[in-house]
């Protein structure tokens, strides 16, 4: 019935030439020891790749050199209840087959070369080849430092909307501050023994964490009547250190710092057990170390019922009286501490409850979401894993790219990118929930989902400091420092996960316009949500960097504030993805900012934020990209003028501070946008902490090694590109030489030459050409920005329409491009958007959206091979 399919299966069975030449080759020099047969042919190990769980990628699960203390421990597979039952059969086959450790053809024996050109003799598996997750694939179990214990229980929680909003709490004035007494006049409840401070650093990690039995921590109960409530924190993203009663309903807690350094204490989240439910607890964190806090404004703290949850499906929810946040009375001397205090009455008697300072989201949460993404028939054909790279303790961070094939190469090197990361710092689990969103539509079947895969490469990586989140850090590694301010590192081994970002970003660079970058981050200090961006210096595009964030602002008035946004660039976050993204080139570089509060704007007035709340987002950002890169430059330009206003506004409240009285007209836009603006008031580990004591050397070392390296460093062979241009620029010299010869020769003979003094058109136009080919400091534009500006520094609206419309002509008779449908995005299908309050609020009279009809898709036949950039 089907002859081709039956003639490839006989192809299959043939041996294949290339591979016995290769074959004889590698086994003349040592490489193949075993038995020919073991050895399946190219063809026949294509199709069984695809088709037999046997054959999964162990290096992809397998263990990072000079981290595992026991060569002979084989990596755990964990299994969360998202897995179904044949998937635990066929993984438990693939557990007893030795070929998945013993096949050759699942290693890498490629010499590896450093920056430095040197030989690394090192095996490894070739990352960048495979899918990281087929239809069967397994979870890769958490990697813990091998210090700490890990209990063996999986948790889960459910999503759950609150029916009403959840408003901030209204103080009284009466609320108590209790006096901390301490475990001298308490009792320890809880109290974890074995953590690494600041002074120790990492050394190794080990599914499960520490070897050994798992020691009971909680005090035992002397009876059905004792009321002493049982803690834990020992599971992923827990960092309770130690609860000490106090008195019969009173406890004070003291939280775990992040792992080998001594502070960094604002994330908690615990477990309670043997609670009482006509009782009134309370609860005192008592070392926070942030002098301000939302919970001085109204921020109550989670609760978690597992008995509501499995009886009514009620999960997180905002719960707690008697709030506050003082001062610490017990002073070490070295840093002052911070205590919150509040009370609370729990739902039922003999319930296991959950606290945290926001809604968790943990590293199993989100392999959980990528494997059903993987096992999707649909989104994996346009959603590709990978790994970027492993973590110090030998997680995976991982790489999702997200695009529509395309139809030829030329369409999809036409695509621009946009590069989107969250949870750096891993106690901001509000970056996850908005990743969360964000994937859910862009995923989706949407039409405007659809028609952003179709013009956009999107490249998320959805959790860049997994070994945090696990460990329940609140800002830092396990290298005991805050990522987010070492994007510039050369220490790949110590900070793989922002090494091999940015390097990531360099190449994708290298290869397309990045549009936008932005990274998802939490803030404790201020309410809704707002981006940090960086200021342009260029004239051209003065302002342009304010765009995307005051649409947004329009898309979701009653969440994003564009007037707590800001975009100062300050020496101590030269080291922040944002701006070290920005100094690479990408001019729409931002640090995205969500409140572990709620809102104070529109309709969401004084109320907390809740997961729902914080998905949306990530729609709302799909939603103005789109408004961004709308053909019609309506909105955009309107935006601008609408800027200048505001910039004037503020230019002009600040001379009014400040006593003095000028005349701006004319001459305001000169004005540096740096001086205007105040710090970006970020957290209080703004400032870097340096590199810890043991790596201090080997930073010397190879800055050492890579300053030898640039001095033996030989010229590079130029690609043709660059000969073609290194040849049309000195073309151009020599015609250039040839009319300043004429030029001298005209004034000589006592000709007019003023005519002759201008630079000559296509000269400066090869020049600028070829200057942009080069890298630089410089951000660079997207195309439809380099159409909107001309060279001065006027916002005239009407002066700016005619030059795009001029500017649009002139391009599309220069050079004709691959046709990209760029449809609007208003569509008919709400399936995978908000409900109607929380739909964007643009007045669509001011900001007219002209109408398009989306182009019919295309329907590829099943054999079509896709061609993906």
């Amino acid at each position: 019935m089907f002859p081709a399919l039956e003639t490839e299966v006989k192809q299959e069975t043939l041996p294949d030439p290339y591979e016995d030449f290769m074959y004889h080759h590698l086994q003349y020099y040592g490489y193949f020891k075993d038995h020919r047969g073991s050895l399946p042919t190219s063809a026949t190990h294509q199709h069984v790749w695809k088709n037999n769980p046997r054959y999964l990628l162990s290096g992809s699960f397998g263990e990072r050199q000079g981290m595992i203390p026991d060569p002979l421990q084989k990596e755990k597979l964990l299994w969360p209840t998202c897995i179904s039952s044949p998937v635990h059969r066929q993984i438990e086959a693939v557990s007893r087959d030795s070929l998945m450790l013993s096949s050759p053809l699942l290693r890498s024996r490629q010499l590896l070369h450093d920056e430095f050109g040197e030989v690394n003799p090192c095996l490894r598996e070739p990352r960048d080849l495979f899918t990281f997750f087929s239809s069967s694939g397994p979870l890769q179990a958490p990697r813990w430092p091998i210090e700490c214990e890990v209990i063996k229980e999986n948790l889960h929680h459910i999503e759950w909307v609150p029916p009403q909003p959840e408003y901030f709490y209204q103080p009284t004035g009466n609320e108590k501050l209790p006096e901390i007494v301490g475990e001298e006049k308490g009792t320890v409840v809880f109290q974890l023994d074995s953590v690494p401070t600041e002074g120790s650093y990492f050394t190794s990690s080990r599914v499960g964490g520490k070897r050994g039995i798992i020691k009971e921590l909680a005090v035992t109960l002397q009876g059905p009547e004792d009321k002493t409530l049982l803690f834990e924190s020992r599971f992923e993203s827990g960092n309770l250190q130690k609860a000490v009663r106090v008195d019969t309903y009173e406890y004070e807690l003291t939280l775990r710092t992040d792992l080998y350094t001594n502070k960094h204490t604002q994330w908690f989240y615990f477990r309670v057990q043997n609670t009482r439910k006509d009782a009134t607890y309370r609860f005192t964190i008592v070392n926070l170390l942030k002098p301000k806090s939302l919970y001085t404004v109204g921020m109550k703290p989670l609760m978690y019922s597992q008995l509501d949850a499995k009886t009514h499906n009620i999960g997180w929810r905002r719960e707690g009286n008697e709030i506050r946040y003082y001062k610490n009375n017990r002073d070490d001397g070295q840093q002052a501490f911070y205590c919150l205090t509040w009370t609370i009455q729990f739902p039922h008697d003999q319930d296991t409850c959950f606290f945290a300072h926001f809604y968790p989201y943990t590293y199993t949460d989100l392999q959980c979401y990528l494997l059903s993404v993987a096992n999707n028939p649909v989104q994996s054909q346009f959603c590709k894993l990978r790994t970027l790279c492993r973590s110090l303790a030998g997680n995976t961070v991982y790489l999702l790219t997200i695009t529509n094939p395309s139809r030829t190469p030329q369409e999809a090197a036409a695509k621009k990118a946009v590069v989107l990361s969250a949870r750096v710092h891993p106690g901001e689990s509000n970056g996850s929930w908005i990743m969360k969103g964000f994937l859910d539509f862009i995923l989706s079947n949407s039409p405007d989902a659809q028609l952003l895969r179709d013009i956009f490469v999107f490249k998320v990586v959805p959790m860049l400091n997994p070994d945090g989140v696990i460990v329940g850090n609140y800002r830092c590694s396990l290298a005991g420092r805050d990522l987010n301010r070492h994007y510039k590192t050369i220490l790949k081994e110590s900070f793989p996960c922002i090494w091999y970002t940015r390097n990531m970003i360099k190449r994708l660079l290298e290869e397309r316009e990045v549009l936008l970058y932005c990274d998802f981050h939490g803030h404790s200090r201020k309410n809704n949500i707002f981006l940090y961006g960086c200021n342009n210096n260029d004239r051209k595009y003065w302002l342009h960097e304010r765009v995307f964030p005051l649409m947004l602002s329009k898309n979701a008035p009653d969440k994003f504030s564009f007037h707590s946004c800001n975009f100062k660039v300050q020496k101590c976050k030269e080291g922040t993805g944002r701006v070290v993204m920005w100094r690479m080139g990408i001019l729409n570089s931002y640090t995205m900012e969500s409140t572990f509060g709620g809102s104070t704007l529109g309709n969401k007035r004084d109320t907390h934020f809740t997961t729902e709340d914080l998905k949306s987002l990530g729609y709302h950002v799909c939603d103005t990209l789109l408004d961004f890169c709308d053909p019609d430059r309506t909105k955009f330009m309107q935006c601008l003028t609408e800027l200048k206003e505001l910039l004037q506004q503020e230019i002009h409240k600040k001379f009014n501070e400040l006593g003095q009285d000028m005349d701006l007209e004319g001459s305001w836009s000169d004005i540096c946008l740096s001086d205007i603006e105040s710090s970006t008031s970020g957290s209080d580990s703004s400032l870097s902490d340096g590199l810890p004591v043991h790596l201090l050397n080997v930073a010397d070392e190879l800055n050492q090694k890579k300053k030898m390296y640039k001095k033996k460093k030989k010229k590079p062979l130029q690609t043709r590109k660059q000969r073609n241009e290194q040849y049309q620029k000195n073309n151009l010299m020599q015609e250039l030489k040839l009319t300043e010869d004429a030029l001298s020769f005209q004034e000589r003979a006592g000709f007019a030459s003023s005519t002759l003094q201008k630079q000559p058109t296509f000269f400066r136009n090869s020049e600028n050409a070829s200057s942009s080919a080069m890298r630089n400091e410089k951000p660079r534009l997207n195309e439809s920005q380099l159409h909107g500006r001309d060279k001065g520094t006027s916002l005239d609206p009407s002066k700016m329409t005619s030059i795009l419309t001029k500017s649009k002509e002139r391009m599309q008779t220069e050079k004709p491009r691959p046709t990209v449908s760029c449809s609007p995005k208003r569509s008919t299908n709400s399936s995978q958007e908000p409900a109607a309050d929380m739909k964007s609020h643009w007045s669509r009279n001011r900001y007219p959206a002209t109408k398009r009809g989306r182009a019919a898709m295309t329907v590829y036949p099943s054999l079509h091979i896709y061609t993906y950039p």
